[in-house]
């Protein structure tokens, strides 16, 4: 069954580019009761891949509504509850070469397929696995999503065709162990869970974020690292997981034997327990008791009784298909509306809330509904978002699963501590907590630690994060610093051999060095080479973005000789070293450039005007290169 832009057909166009050249992204999610488990956290990581490959996405709510309406007609025409849902998209059709259209119109494809049969003893028992010799290459760019490039996978999985295997493990070109052919993995060692960390290679699953936040809720130490294969083969429990299986042990790779150990039945178990308290499932409907009529008295002849048992029968058959139609008819058609539930509001009052939104509910039903539900008593506070088809259990189950609306806000890569607090001040769905605080006083609301630097300059990463309607700033702050501590931590800890600076601070500060100079990928490590050897030879870094930030408001666009000369704590063209604190939010990449220096003997750069730099190893070429890029010197 397949849906492709919304129309039921079963062939995309052969220009399409994801035919031409895997061009797009794919998701697979379990349909389980009829309903697509955890869709809005696959459309999620859909939507972010998009971005990332700089596609158009569609419409969430289309997505959504189209998703449902799959998953509706399979269960009528097959009268199965249970399927494989993917979601495709491409960038649309467009020419034979690489470049991309001028006009991108993705594609979409929606299908369902039957869901595999796979023994219900592999959750208990454990699955047998093997070491793929094929390995995984390293892309930055790509890490993480799920493109449609597999053939590494498909690759792998053509290694073995013995039934006893069921999976494999999948290496990366430098020989770290990073998932399987088609799920995440993950080790226990010394009450410790481990995962790849997944910086250059392999797909980040919905299931392994699930367990990564279960683990930390739960208070289960996690690491995110790279390790080999012979770590692995030392753990003391290993599984694998991903949206369709759920967590499969691991109880044999190779010849070494493991058991499954209680870590893993208890990781096996809050999941199941998540996924239940999330409603994953369709709504039961309970029977209609139907009502006996009193026995009727000796002298009630047998006309009065067929009369009233007639008009019992008509007032029942009205009530069940006025029922029915509260049950399945939408309470919306072609709008989207936001109704917010606050704390101590009553059944009645979320009523009136839907009512004044124009939503066609019947109170008297709602409860009803409610009542069978057991929903009176778990009811969410928040912001929800209601879409066109949406009916009353709908409604029901958002309000219970507390699924609210998520609201974005996106912090790039270069920016400012100012830029981000002034991005934060005007988005009107954060509470405002911060207004009027000093600069340097934001890091007292996160910690007392001393190590912690004072000034907030640089310590958190750029990057889009969700969030609920009143999360206050000081919570989303937070979740950007911890994400920026996680992410250098991890850098870190693979860091090139032999560099000038001493601390993940300092190597933070460089590489919002390095994030200012050029927004060209490719030159990062190269400029990074360039202070790296500077600072090796105790030459000043003279390097503009640092003069502009200790300019501050005085810069209005333009560096004179006088600004050069001018002493300040961030003009790198006076003091010696690095500047004492970052000068904006350096991204992963940036970061890794500063701790993975490119070899070479430059010392100097100048920009050619067009986003790229000409480098030179010494003073004379570098004047030459001025003279031809600066000065329009020929």
């Amino acid at each position: 069954m397949i849906l492709i832009n919304g129309e039921r057909k079963e062939h995309v166009e052969i220009s399409d580019r994801g035919f031409q050249y895997g061009d797009g992204l794919f998701e697979t999610i379990a349909v389980k009761d009829g309903h697509a488990v955890f869709l809005d956290l696959h459309l999620e990581r859909l939507k972010s891949g998009c971005s990332r490959l700089y596609i158009p996405f569609p419409d969430v709510e289309l997505l959504s509504l189209e998703a449902n309406e799959l998953c509706r007609r399979w269960a009528s025409e097959t009268r199965s509850a249970q399927a494989v849902l993917k979601i495709i998209i491409t960038r649309g059709s467009g020419g034979r070469g690489y470049r991309q259209p001028d006009v991108v119109q993705p594609t979409r494809v929606l299908s369902l397929h039957p869901f595999p049969d796979y023994p219900a003893l592999y959750p208990e028992q454990g699955i047998v696995a093997r070491f793929c010799t094929t390995r995984l290459g390293l892309n930055r760019s790509l890490a993480g999503i799920k493109h449609l490039n597999r053939l590494e996978q498909i690759m792998a999985r053509a290694e073995w065709n013995n039934p006893a295997i069921q999976e494999g493990i999948m290496l990366d070109a430098n020989d770290h162990v990073i998932e399987g052919t088609m799920t995440n993995l993950f080790y226990v060692k010394n009450s410790t869970l481990h995962t790849a960390v997944l910086a250059q290679s392999g797909v980040a699953g919905i299931m392994r974020r699930l367990i990564l936040m279960l683990s930390a809720e739960q208070g289960l130490p996690v690491v995110e690292h790279e390790f080999s294969k012979d770590e692995l083969l030392s753990a003391d429990e290993i599984f694998v997981c991903n949206s369709i299986i759920g967590i499969w042990p691991i109880k044999q790779i190779a010849t070494k034997r493991f058991s499954v150990g209680p870590i893993t039945k208890n990781i096996q178990t809050w999941l199941a327990g998540f996924t239940r308290d999330n409603g994953i499932g369709g709504a039961t409907q309970e029977a209609v008791a139907a009502v006996e009529p009193s026995p009727g008295s000796s002298t009630m002849n047998v006309k009065t009784v067929a009369f009233i048992f007639l008009i019992l029968s008509l007032i029942s058959g009205w009530m069940w298909m006025d029922y029915q139609n509260a049950l399945h008819q939408p309470a919306l058609v072609d709008k989207t509306v936001y109704v917010e539930i606050e704390k101590g509001d009553s059944l009645n009052r979320i009523i009136d809330k839907l009512i004044a939104q124009h939503l066609a509910i019947k109170p008297f039903w709602f409860k009803v509904i409610a009542f069978q539900e057991k929903a009176l008593k778990k009811l969410k506070t928040g912001e929800y978002e209601l879409t066109s088809g949406v009916t009353l259990p709908k409604i029901l189950a958002l309000f219970v699963q507390g699924k609210t609306k998520q609201h974005t806000i996106t912090f790039p890569e270069g920016w400012s501590f100012k830029d981000m607090l002034h991005e934060i001040e005007k988005n009107p769905n954060l509470e405002h907590t911060l207004t009027g605080i000093d600069f340097n006083n934001v890091m007292t609301r996160f910690s007392s630690d001393a190590s912690i630097p004072s000034t907030p300059e640089g310590l958190f990463f750029p990057d889009t994060y969700f969030f609920e309607k009143h999360t206050s700033d000081v919570a989303l702050l937070k979740r950007a610093y911890d994400k920026m501590q996680r992410v250098l931590q991890q850098e870190w800890l693979n860091k090139a051999e032999g560099l000038p600076f001493k601390t993940p601070y300092e190597a933070l500060i460089l590489a919002s060095i390095v994030e200012k100079e050029t927004a060209a990928a490719a030159e990062r490590p190269i400029i990074a080479g360039v202070f790296t050897r500077r600072l090796e030879q105790n030459m000043l870094l003279q390097t503009d973005p640092t003069v502009i930030y200790g300019m501050g408001d005085s810069y209005q666009g333009d560096i004179g000789s006088q600004d050069l000369t001018t002493a300040t704590p961030y003009n790198t063209y006076v003091i010696s070293g690095l500047p004492p604190t970052p000068i904006a939010m350096p991204g992963r990449d940036a970061i890794y450039a500063a701790l993975h220096p490119a070899q070479g003997d430059s010392l100097y750069f100048v920009a050619r005007g067009d986003g790229t730099h000409v480098f030179s190893a010494t003073l004379k070429d570098h004047n030459l290169a001025v003279d031809s890029f600066q000065r329009n010197k020929k």
